[in-house]
């Protein structure tokens, strides 16, 4: 797994399962109006079990989906109210929104290479009015 995120809490770089399960715990501190977790959330005795417990939900989420598709479900109108990635209706925020990148990726495909055609035959008006014209 790439390390192209950041944790929010300390800024150092993170994979995708970190980042997704440092996310949800963050939404639930807020929730629970406990401000921001401590600088490294994994090492406080209060979320360590929750984020360990997340992560190896958001490994198993990342097996079946991209994780576009998962921190877009979360972040969606539904899912912003979601404080665990045990929640059995996430599952389904993140198919809809795994169905909709699959979407993107059949529309990004590329083109079919047309550098072996001809170019095509100027009409006759044309010619005749360039003859006017000149």
């Amino acid at each position: 797994m790439n390390k192209n995120y950041k944790h929010k809490t300390t800024g150092q770089s993170c994979n995708a399962a970190q980042y997704i399960a440092e996310m949800v715990c963050m939404r639930e501190a807020e929730k629970q109006n406990v401000g921001r977790p401590a600088h490294a959330l994994w090492n406080t005795q209060k979320w360590q079990k929750k984020y360990q417990s997340q992560v190896t939900k958001a490994y198993q989420l990342l097996k079946k989906y991209e994780d576009k598709a998962i921190i877009n479900a979360l972040n969606s109108y539904q899912g912003k109210f979601i404080y665990s990635l045990r929640v059995k209706t996430l599952e389904k925020l993140i198919q809809k929104e795994q169905g909709k990148l699959d979407k993107i990726d059949l529309k990004g495909s590329p083109c079919e290479d047309h550098t072996q055609s001809r170019p095509s035959k100027p009409y006759g008006k044309i010619s005749f009015i360039r003859k006017l014209d000149g």
